[in-house]
């Protein structure tokens, strides 16, 4: 049996739940994971490890670089060769281009290990990085012997970066759907949700004076925590809408999903997201959703006008009408929100896997 190793940055739900799904779903295949660190903390997730067979942890220095825009947390580990001849594995996922992954393709190259160089990033979220990192891309993406992609724009940046169109899979980003899915009946809430951090990238701030346009009927509830709160709940207060906003804090689990159904329509702002994940999440609530066109994944996500909408940000009064489109008709609203339903089931572990798969047999079948 073919040993499969993936070296991933730290465990989170959705990658353990994927990972889960493939050692129990995919016996041709004894899957193993590598991770160069044990959490952030600015990530409060819990994450259900005993979930996993195989899996270790490398010990790593966290170099912590604090910006408003958002903290980026670099794992700089230790024993990563020693890591891999335990494993002793027949294929390597490469996910991303860190520090362990530089060493991990070097460890590969030097005994002929085929590995598969897998991305979530994309030209626009990858639009600002420095020599350094462009670096660690020309070295990774030359030598791969194929390429998975968790967005149709993460596919995208590879090809850019020099990946051969042919080799590049998709397997996009997802959640177990099924933790999610609830089928929607009655929408008469008004309101909108945000899930996720309040710092500078997400675009609060871009939301509130979009907000202010529409009826005064509609309220936003804001699931998530983060530096920004103060400024949000100033801007709040000076644009007259602090009474239609409500902080909910960090919520997860059963209570976040509660939070969903309870929700009429999800709402994402953001300025900058590989994929974005909550609209998934929003989807198996039967949610309509609206999108900033920088969530990246929300381009596979949302089918303009039938589940949503996507939006630029920075345009306010355009923002604002899409919220108002959105909630004009009852009916409508319903119906969109079916077809988010619909939708989400198209990002189940048994179909995104495929193309993993895909590239594993690309790989053993030259």
């Amino acid at each position: 049996m073919k040993r499969v190793l993936f070296i991933t940055n730290i465990p989170s739900p959705y990658r353990v739940d994927f990972f889960s799904y493939l050692q129990k779903n995919v016996p041709q295949y004894e899957f193993h994971v590598l991770f160069s660190g044990a959490g952030m903390e600015n990530r409060k997730w819990s994450v259900q490890l005993e979930k996993l067979s195989n899996y270790a942890f490398l010990t790593s220095r966290t170099l912590i670089i604090r910006k408003r825009f958002d903290d980026r947390y670099v794992f700089l580990p230790v024993g990563v060769e020693r890591a891999l001849r335990e494993i002793a594995p027949d294929l390597v996922f490469a996910m991303e281009y860190n520090p362990t992954i530089l060493r991990a393709v070097h460890w590969c190259r030097r005994r002929r290990i085929p590995y598969i160089s897998w991305t979530d990033g994309t030209l626009h979220s990858e639009r600002n990085f420095g020599r350094v990192q462009r670096l660690a891309r020309r070295y990774v993406i030359p030598h791969a012997a194929a390429y998975v992609a968790s967005s149709t724009a993460s596919r995208e940046a590879q090809i850019a970066y020099g990946a051969d169109a042919d080799r590049c899979f998709l397997s996009y980003l997802t959640v177990d759907i099924e933790k999610y899915l609830r089928k929607k009946e009655s929408y008469e809430s008004r309101q909108l949700i945000y899930v996720g951090s309040l710092i500078q990238r997400k675009g609060l701030d871009l939301l509130l004076p979009a907000l202010a346009r529409t009826d005064g009927d509609i309220r936003l509830l804001i699931v998530g925590e983060g530096q920004e709160k103060p400024r949000l709940e100033q801007q709040a207060r000076e644009l007259g809408i602090a009474h239609r906003i409500s902080f909910a804090g960090f919520v997860e689990g059963e209570a976040l999903r509660k939070l969903y159904s309870d929700s009429d329509a999800f709402i994402l702002p953001t300025r900058e997201d590989c994929f974005g994940l909550v609209i998934l999440e929003a989807m198996c609530a039967s949610l309509p959703v609206i999108s900033s066109k920088y969530a990246d994944g929300a381009f596979d996500l949302i089918e303009e006008g039938r589940n949503g909408y996507i939006v630029d940000p920075e345009d306010t009064e355009g923002f604002a009408q899409a919220i108002r489109e959105v909630f004009a008709d009852r009916e409508r609203l319903a119906a969109m929100g079916q077809r988010s339903y619909e939708k989400a089931h198209e990002f189940a572990f048994s179909e995104v896997s495929k193309g993993c798969i895909a590239a594993l047999e690309y790989v053993w079948g030259r």
